[in-house]
Order: C-alpha cells, then structure tokens, then sequence
C-alpha cells in the first residue's frame, strides 16, 4: 500500500497565504524523510475557507527541485473545458515528469463546489462528458505521435505533443470516484478511481472496491491500463502521542468537514450527474464516536491505533490511500506527519524491520524450543553414538 499527503494549505484567519504556503513546503520535505511516498493537492478555486491551492501545477516545480524520491500527484486536476483545456494539461504534465524524473501523476476531476463552477461558468450538466473527452485527449496526446481527436467538446487536428513525457506508458491517471457508477466508469477507462469522501462509511468504501474490480476484469482495455485502488480520508488524518490527545486536537476538522461538504448538497440538485452528493445531508457532524471510527472520513489516534484504521483498508485490497493532514496548526500537522511516518508506515511496508518488544521476541523464542528440540532429537536418532555424542557437547 501507498501512502499519500494531502494537503490543500488550509490558512487559518490571521495567517497569510504565503506563510501558510511556507508551512507547507516543511511538511512536503517531512513527508519525504519518513516515508510516505507521495505528495498532492487538490485544485481549488476561489475557496471560501478549507483550501488555497489554486495553482498546483505551479506549487509543484518548487517542492519537486526541494525533493528526491517523492512522488507528486494532482488531486484533482479540474477538467471542465473551461477550466483546464486537456492539451494543456497533458502539456503541464509531461513537463512536470520531466522535472521531476518521472515522479508526477495525474488525478482528474470535474469540479465540486458551486464556488468554481460558478465563478468559471460552467455548466454542471456537461461538465461530466468534458471530463471523460478530457481523458481521451490526454491519453491520446501521450501515446499517439501525431494524434487527433474529434467530439462534442474538442476538435483537435493531427498534431505532435511537445514535450513528452519520461513515465511508460504515461504518467499513471486516476479520477475523482464518489459514486459507484464514476468507479464503474474509471474501471471501464482501465485508470485508477480515487474513493470515499462522504462520510458514509468503510462498507461503502468497500462496495466501491468491489464493484472496481469486478468491472476492471470485465473490460478490455485497447490502450494501456494504469489501474489503481485509491481510497481519500477526506476529513483527516491526525496522529498524536496518545488517542485521547489525538481525538483533542483533531475536533476542529469537524468544522472543517461541515464546511467543505456544505456545498455537495447544492450540487446534487443543480444536475443528476451529482446527485449521489445529497447523501451527506444525513451525517451528523456532531457525533464524534462516529465520525472518528466509523464514518471512513477520519483516521485519528496513536500510531497503535492508526495502524489498526490502516489494516482495514489493506485488508480490503486498498492499493493507495490518500490522507489529508491540514486544518489544524502547523506544529501538531508535523508532529502528526513524524510519526505516522516512523511508526505507522513501516508496519506495512518493512514490518520485518519494525522492532519489537523484548518480551515478545522471547516469547517467540520460547514457543519454538519443543519445534527445535524434537527436530533436533530425530537428527541424532539417524547418526552414531559417537557423532552425536560429539554434537551434544
């Protein structure tokens, strides 16, 4: 399983934008040091609160010259028309790769908040076909030489992409999957599906999983495929030396979540295309027991117990998860990032490597002596006295 920062560069009331920005640069370079293996931000535009990261493609280049191994994903790249022409993405995307030695990736979207689609015009009834012919254009220009496309939204004659990227096939691209038929569709597509959200639960979260699976494999994909299981704890990760400390500080993120889902209800009735969104009217924000251990939106505690919320999801198949660590204050996102990267990471990545508690080696050790001593016994039982004399001195 991968691990993925998310940050969107929350800026509380009294900081500015370019000190929050600064914080989230030393978070980024945390991130790398212990061990998580990939960085990313949504694209929001003209937010009101919960997010600033309104130029990714722009933020990115600095961290990307500041880092070596970590690996940078859009999430998500808006692909209305109006707002990202998909030539251009695929433009911005293989320069990306480029500087960063093949370590970009490119999550796409269409838009969730009536504050964007508004402010760039667009229409969410159509904003969903622009996306799919977005993806279309963008593979097409990494993998065809010349290429060309023809539909609804864009009319692209035969032309060479400049640059290329460095990733075979591509860059690895994903979308923005909150309802089960946007997971039936990126399956369909062979690309990867970025789940949950919405507060609803692990056995939603499940079901999607499935439901990706099952259409993966009974589809044949005429292009090359970059599938990818990607599951969003969109409320928050937050680890603290202790759960009672974690559960403390991480009770502001609840604002937060009402805040960022305010706008899902709205959208599901301005078009069919989100309609699923109307379901988290029915969360309660103020049930904390639910929200921190049931709700899927929230993963907060000791690394001990993070670790347990981890192993659901690797349980379930889960090929990235995506953690949002923003929205409280600098000190506590750094603390938290440390040791869930020291603690919680290596568990599922190197656990032969994770050390563990000197009474449990022992009592392994203990366990395995009759195993021992009865092979050991058979050994001499086949050979002389005299050699097993010697043996047993």
């Amino acid at each position: 399983m991968d691990f993925i920062l998310m940050s969107e560069g929350d800026t509380p009331v009294g900081l500015t934008h370019e000190h929050r920005y600064r914080e989230l640069i030393e978070e980024v370079l945390l991130a790398e040091r212990v061990g998580f293996d990939a960085f990313g931000s949504s694209e929001q535009h003209v937010a009101i609160g919960t997010a600033t990261v309104s130029a990714p493609e722009v933020f990115y280049p600095y961290v990307m010259a500041l880092t070596s191994r970590i690996r940078f994903i859009h999430l998500v790249t808006l692909l209305p028309t109006r707002m990202n022409h998909a030539l251009r993405v695929a433009e911005r995307i293989a320069t990306e790769d480029i500087l960063s030695n093949g370590r970009v990736e490119l999550g796409t979207g269409r838009g969730n908040t009536t504050l964007a689609l508004r402010a760039f015009e667009v229409d969410p009834t159509e904003n969903k076909a622009q996306w799919r012919e977005g993806i279309e254009v963008i593979r097409r220009a990494f993998l065809d030489d010349p290429f060309s496309y023809v539909g609804e939204h864009y009319k692209i004659p035969p032309r060479s992409l400049v640059p290329k990227p460095l990733q075979t096939p591509h860059p690895p691209i994903s979308a923005a999957a909150g309802s089960p038929n946007s997971v039936e569709t990126a399956a369909a597509m062979g690309i990867g599906a970025i789940m949950g959200g919405f507060y609803l639960g692990y056995d939603l979260v499940e079901n999607m999983l499935r439901l990706y699976d099952e259409t993966l494999a009974a589809t044949t994909h005429e292009r090359p495929a970059t599938p990818r299981k990607m599951v969003l704890v969109s409320g928050g990760m937050h680890c603290a030396e202790t759960t009672a400390l974690a559960r403390e500080q991480a009770r502001p993120l609840f604002e937060m979540s009402k805040l960022s889902t305010d706008a899902f209800e709205r959208l599901s009735k301005l078009s069919q295309d989100y309609a699923y969104m109307g379901a988290v009217k029915n969360v309660d924000f103020d049930d904390e027991e639910y929200l921190f251990e049931h709700s899927q939106g929230f993963l907060v505690g000791d690394p001990d117990h993070c670790a347990e919320h981890v192993q659901r999801y690797a349980d379930m198949g889960v090929d990235a998860l995506v953690l949002r660590v923003d929205s409280l204050p600098h000190d506590q996102l750094m603390r938290s990032i440390e040791l869930f990267g020291k603690y919680v990471i290596p568990r599922f990545k190197h656990p032969r490597n994770v050390v563990r508690p000197a009474d449990d080696v022992l009592a392994g050790i203990r366990a395995a002596r009759p195993a021992h001593e009865e092979a050991l016994r058979r050994f001499l039982s086949g050979h002389d006295l005299e050699y097993s004399s010697e043996v047993l001195r």
